[in-house]
């Protein structure tokens, strides 16, 4: 047999092993939709997959939104109505440990050329409020802290309470050499 006989057998024989094929959805949108239900159609998407047998797009996951709240700052319960010195600096120091020394580092000097200290940066924070703003919207971009360039972020901490964010910046405000002034809740209610 030559070649031209195998191709008009082939061509013979083709009507009839048709039916055998899966015919091709590629334009059926109705087919492909009854039998792909989890195709999310005009709807959010997190995550699209493509078929590499029909080529048509797949959400493989349907948006999610997750709202995280952070979790409360451990510690004694908290009588928010003292503002002084005292009560803002030992509430300060807790939620200075569990949520910003990470960074800024137990001592407060930060990590030269990532997290700036906070050890006599008073220059940079400024007055109560605008202490309170920082901490409470976060920074992102250039800074000068100290007479060195930061480009970070820092993420904003707003989710913690007014009472919280004041003490921890007047915990920062009267440590490590510092002597700043303390930051009232009213300060941060302020800026939000």
């Amino acid at each position: 047999m030559n070649s031209r006989t195998i191709t008009t057998i082939v061509l013979a024989l083709l009507p009839l092993v048709a039916g055998c094929f899966p015919r091709s959805m590629g334009r059926d949108v109705e087919e492909v939709q009854q039998r792909y239900p989890h195709i999310y159609k005009d709807k959010p998407c997190s995550s699209w997959i493509r078929s590499h047998e029909t080529g048509h797009r797949y959400c493989s996951s349907p948006l999610f939104i997750v709202d995280v709240e952070a979790p409360a700052v451990a510690g004694p319960k908290l009588d928010e109505t003292k503002i002084d010195k005292a009560s803002l600096v030992a509430r300060g120091e807790t939620v200075y440990g569990q949520v910003c020394s990470a960074c800024h580092q137990a001592n407060g000097m930060g990590l030269p050329g990532a997290f700036p200290p906070l050890a006599g940066a008073g220059e940079f924070y400024g007055d109560a409020q605008n202490h309170a703003k920082i901490i409470v919207h976060g920074l992102q971009g250039e800074i000068v802290v100290k007479g060195t360039t930061f480009n970070g972020v820092m993420p904003p901490q707003g989710s913690l309470s007014d009472y919280d964010i004041a003490a921890v910046a007047t915990y920062v405000r009267f440590s490590w050499g510092n002597s700043d002034g303390i930051v009232t809740p009213a300060d941060v209610k302020a800026v939000r």
